[in-house]
C-alpha cells in the first residue's frame, strides 16, 4: 500500500512560559494569566483555564518545565479540578491529555522541546520559530503542514515525496495511485519484523574511559585510562551535521528474501555493498586495539547493546552489510550464518533531499532572529530523526492516573509508577490499522540506524579527501565516548575541522555537507569525565564555548 498523505487542521494554540503563565496566541495576541488566590505564579489548572478561555486547543510551554525525578511528583500529574486527565504519555516529549468537565472540550499541554530540542525560547520566539518552519517546510516539500508531532509531521512529509512511480491501490480500494509501475511498498512480513525489532539497535551509546559507566561485561575494553589521566589538555565534541538525511539513498524495501548459509556467504562475498542484513559469527583479531565494530545485544537484553573489542573473543551477532563491511576491512574474521536481504529502491531519497533543501534555506537567512534561525533547524533535524524512528514505531500506549493503587488493574500491574501520591499504569498501544500499516517500515529505520553508526566509524570527507574520517581514524587512546553520531575525545581530529582550500594540505574534512562529522565545541584544562553525567556537563560546555573563529551550524 502507498502511504497517502494526512490532511492536517491546525490546532489552535497558547504558547505559554510555564513559570508565569503568560504568553500569545496564534496571531500574536498577549495572554494574561487566569491566577488562583494566594498564588503569585500559576499552577496546571490554571494554565488549563488560561488556555481554555482564549479558545486553545493545545499549550505549549517554553521556559523551564520541571525535570522529572522517579518516586517524585509529576508535574502534569496533579489534581485538576473541572479538569479530567485523558491519557497522558509522560516519557519524553510528555504530552498532557485533558477533557474540560463543563464544556467536553479536549485540551493538550505539550513543551516546545519537543520541537526545537529546548525551552529557553520566549512564548513569542516558539510561536515565530514555528511559523517559519512551517513556511520552510511547504517551500520545500508542496502541500506539507505542520501536524501534531515531528513525526507525523514527517511522516506526512514523506509520504508526499514519495515517487510517483511508486504505485499501488489507496486503502479501502479506492483505485490506483498515479503511476504506472508495480507498487513497490510490500507489507513487511510479520517474522521479519518481529525480528527488526528485537535485532536492530539505534543509536551507539558508549563510555569508553576507566569509571562506573564503563561496560562492566569483561570483553569491552576501555581505551582511555582516567587515572593516569585525570586532567584533559583538551576535550572535544564532534557530532553529525543532519546525519540522518546522508543515510538514505537507495534503501532496500519489501520484497525480502530470506538467505541460507551459502547464499549469505555468496551474496557477502559477491556484492559487499548489497541492502540487506546479516547474521554473523565474528573473531577479533589477536592484536586489536580500538573500538568495538559490532553491536552484540547484552545477556540481560534490558540492557541493551555493547560492542566487544576484546582480542581473540568471538560472538554472534545481527548486523547490516555497511557494518559487517567495515569490520571484514578491518581485518575482523566475520562469517556470515544467515541473512535477509532486500530490494533497493529510492523510497526516501526525495524526502532526504527535500529536508537537506529546507534546512539550507534557513541556514542563509540572516533575516530570522539567531535564537528562532536555531530553533527552526532544530525542529527540521527532529522531524527528520523521529519520522525515520516512527517508521519501526509500534503504537505506543497512554498512561493512566490513578490516586489509590486498589484503581490498577491486576493485568497492567508491572507497568505501575508513583508520583508523590498518584500512580499510574501503561494501557497498551492497538494494533495498526491499513492506513498506519503503509507508514510501518522498520526496514527502512534499520539501514538508517546502521549506516549512522557506521559513518562514525569511517565517514567520507570533504575537499576531495578520501573516506578517512570517523573514530578509526582517531588515536584510541584519545577517544572518551561515542553517544549517536557524536565522538568525545582528548583532540581535535583533523577530519572534523572545516575545509580551507586556501591552505597548502589542508587536512580539514568538513566542507559543510550533511553527513560530515564536524567541531562542535573544544574545552581546555578540564577533569577527565569518568561517568555519562560528567560527560554530558563537559559537552554542554563545549557546544557553549563553540570553537574562537568557526562558526558551528544547528
Amino acid at each position: 500500500m502507498r502511504p497517502i498523505s494526512f490532511d492536517y487542521r491546525p490546532k489552535r494554540t497558547a504558547w505559554l512560559d510555564y513559570k508565569t503563565g503568560r504568553g500569545v496566541t496564534d496571531n500574536g495576541t498577549s495572554i494574561r494569566p487566569k491566577i488562583g488566590e494566594r498564588r503569585k505564579y500559576p499552577n496546571l489548572t490554571d494554565l488549563l483555564d488560561t488556555a481554555h478561555t482564549m479558545g486553545a486547543e493545545r499549550i505549549m510551554l517554553t521556559g523551564a518545565v520541571p525535570e522529572v525525578v522517579p518516586g517524585k511528583s509529576h508535574w502534569l500529574i496533579a489534581k485538576t479540578p473541572g479538569w479530567k486527565a485523558s491519557g497522558h504519555w509522560l516519557n519524553k516529549p510528555v504530552t498532557g491529555r485533558f477533557v474540560n468537565e463543563l464544556s467536553g472540550d479536549s485540551l493538550e499541554v505539550r513543551t516546545v522541546e519537543e520541537w526545537f530540542s529546548t525551552s529557553d525560547l520566549s512564548p513569542m520566539q516558539a510561536r515565530d520559530a514555528w511559523d517559519v518552519t512551517a513556511r520552510v517546510l511547504a517551500d520545500a516539500i508542496p502541500h506539507a503542514v505542520m501536524a501534531l508531532t515531528p513525526a507525523s509531521t514527517g511522516a506526512n512529509a514523506w509520504a508526499l515525496s514519495l515517487p510517483k512511480t511508486i504505485g499501488g491501490r489507496r486503502p479501502g480500494g479506492k483505485g490506483p495511485v498515479q503511476g504506472g509501475e508495480p507498487f513497490e511498498l510490500e507489507p513487511i512480513p510479520k517474522d521479519i519484523a518481529d525480528e527488526l525489532h528485537f535485532t536492530a539497535g539505534q543509536h551507539r551509546i558508549e563510555h569508553l574511559t576507566t569509571g562506573p559507566d564503563r561496560c562492566d561485561c569483561g570483553d569491552c575494553l576501555a581505551l582511555f585510562d582516567a587515572e593516569a589521566t585525570p586532567q584533559l589538555e583538551t576535550f572535544s565534541y564532534v557530532d553529525g551535521r543532519f546525519m540522518y538525511a546522508a543515510c538514505c539513498r537507495e534503501l532496500g524495501t519489501m520484497p525480502a528474501v530470506r538467505l541460507n548459509r551459502a547464499a549469505a556467504a555468496d551474496l557477502l562475498d559477491r556484492d559487499p555493498y548489497a541492502r540487506a542484513r546479516y547474521y554473523v559469527r565474528f573473531t577479533i583479531p589477536d592484536a586489536w586495539d580500538h573500538v568495538g565494530l559490532l553491536g552484540v545485544k547484552h545477556a540481560q537484553v534490558s540492557a541493551g547493546w555493547h560492542y566487544p573489542n576484546r582480542p581473540g573473543t568471538t560472538f554472534e551477532t545481527w548486523a547490516d552489510a555497511v557494518e559487517v563491511k567495515i569490520a571484514r576491512d578491518a581485518g575482523w574474521f566475520v562469517q556470515p550464518l544467515e541473512g535477509v536481504a532486500f530490494r533497493k529502491s529510492r523510497v526516501l531519497d526525495t524526502f532526504a533531499e527535500r529536508m537537506t533543501r529546507a534546512r539550507e534555506r534557513v541556514n542563509t537567512r540572516p533575516d530570522i532572529e539567531p535564537e528562532v534561525r536555531r530553533a527552526v533547524a532544530a525542529a527540521l533535524r527532529s522531524m527528520l530523526i523521529q519520522t525515520i524512528g516512527n517508521f519501526a514505531s509500534r503504537l505506543r500506549g497512554r498512561t493512566v492516573t490513578v490516586w489509590s493503587v486498589d484503581e490498577i488493574p491486576a493485568d497492567y500491574a508491572d507497568t505501575m509508577q508513583r508520583y508523590g501520591d498518584a500512580f499510574t499504569y501503561e494501557m497498551p498501544g492497538r494494533e495498526h490499522n491499513a492506513r498506519e500499516l503503509a507508514f510501518y517500515r522498520p526496514e527502512l529505520a534499520a539501514q538508517v540506524w546502521a549506516r549512522a553508526r557506521a559513518r562514525v566509524l569511517s565517514s567520507p570527507l570533504g575537499g576531495g579527501k578520501t573516506w578517512n574520517g570517523g573514530v578509526l581514524a582517531m588515536g584510541p587512546s584519545t577517544l572518551i565516548g561515542i553517544n549517536g553520531d557524536a565522538i568525545y575525545s582528548s583532540v581535535v581530529p583533523n577530519f572534523a575541522k572545516p575545509v580551507d582550500p586556501s591552505v597548502p594540505d589542508d587536512r580539514g574534512g568538513d566542507d559543510g555537507k550533511v553527513g560530515r562529522l564536524r567541531i562542535k565545541g573544544v574545552l581546555h584544562d578540564v577533569p577527565t569525565p569518568t561517568g555519562l553525567e560528567a560527560r554530558n556537563v563537559l559537552r554542554a560546555k563545549a557546544e557553549a564555548a563553540g570553537v574562537p573563529g568557526w562558526e558551528s551550524d544547528v
